[in-house]
């Protein structure tokens, strides 16, 4: 108790002072809670969400696993098929003595010996036969235009094999006329700069027009005549109307270039010769094409044999007697 002013005021107990927390430290006390609320709040969200993308991951992962595994599964069956294949038809042949055992002794081995002397004959008969021509064969099997114009193309240089090969493979595609027009694309649409002898694209040009004679040369004029089916006979006549005006923009058919005629000369006589072709235009394209160096091609042709009278009779009816000889000469004709 103290006396102020007269009065009597009782004095503060110290005790019940410091029990009392001030303003200032009662709200120190409760913002870190405040915060740490608000933390956990803003955690709980982005945890939930990481989750979830993690699950999203995993389950994109074990979808693409599956679908790898079931490629993976496919592409074996299509090697095992292959390879079942050319065993049925003797590409890949086994021999007996391939699978002999390794002899023990000196005895054995000289009779091993003796044997693959007696058998050496066959083997150097198989050896003839280049072990890449299999692979030309599965390419036309599968109808694989891409592989194989990537192996004509390396190999654009030996045309003497590519000649000896090609033809014969072409007989084992499903649709040899739709697999050969799928082979040489649009390259015709591009300009005659294309086939200028310094162009960078003479190669692949190359390979194009090698398809198609080889297409022609497949074709044996005492086998019964395989008629084309009406929408690539329609695909391939619009091709050589689109490159016979492609050639009229640039120049006249007379003053095209080599390789340019040659490859139009071949297509219609693979293919068709459409009705907008005159025979003049068709003896501009053996004129120009050096038609004898594929004569022996453009002779199997069953659409430019039986117009080869025409064209001549049309020559001489225009007092073109050396025409139609010269014609003559170019298709290796008496």
């Amino acid at each position: 108790m103290a006396f102020r002013n007269g009065s009597l005021i009782p004095a503060r107990d110290p005790s019940t002072r410091e029990n009392q927390p001030s303003s200032p430290t009662i709200q120190r006390g409760t913002v870190p809670t405040n915060t740490e609320i608000t933390i956990e709040q803003s955690n709980h969200p982005q945890f939930l969400k990481s989750i979830d993308d993690l699950t999203a991951f995993s389950a994109a992962m074990d979808a693409f696993k599956r679908h790898y595994d079931d490629l993976q599964n496919h592409m074996d069956y299509i090697k095992n098929a292959i390879g079942s294949s050319l065993k049925f038809k003797g590409i890949i042949a086994e021999s007996p003595s391939s699978r002999s055992q390794s002899p023990r002794n000196d005895a054995s081995g000289e009779t091993a010996t003796a044997v693959a002397a007696t058998q050496s004959p066959p083997k150097e008969t198989s050896e003839t036969v280049p072990e890449i021509s299999d692979k030309v064969e599965r390419l036309c099997e599968l109808m694989c235009s891409k592989g194989l114009r990537r192996y004509m193309y390396s190999n654009i240089s030996d045309r003497a094999k590519l000649i000896e090969e090609l033809p014969a493979a072409l007989k084992l595609a499903k649709e040899p006329a739709k697999f050969v027009l799928e082979c040489i694309g649009k390259f015709f649409l591009q300009g005659r700069k294309a086939y200028a002898s310094d162009s960078h694209m003479i190669p692949a040009r190359q390979v194009s027009l090698l398809i198609l004679e080889c297409y022609l040369l497949m074709l044996d004029p005492s086998e019964e005549k395989k008629p084309i089916d009406g929408s690539i006979k329609d695909e391939a006549e619009a091709a050589a109307v689109a490159w016979k005006k492609r050639m009229m923009n640039e120049c006249r058919l007379a003053a095209a270039e080599a390789m340019d005629a040659r490859g139009l000369l071949l297509l219609i006589a693979c293919f068709g010769i459409p009705s907008s072709f005159k025979s003049m235009d068709l003896f501009d394209l053996v004129r120009k094409s050096g038609a004898a160096e594929i004569a022996a091609a453009l002779k199997r042709s069953p659409f430019l044999v039986p117009m080869m009278s025409g064209i001549i009779f049309f020559l001489e009816s225009m007092s073109f007697h050396y025409k139609g000889g010269f014609f003559c000469c170019r298709m290796g004709q008496d």
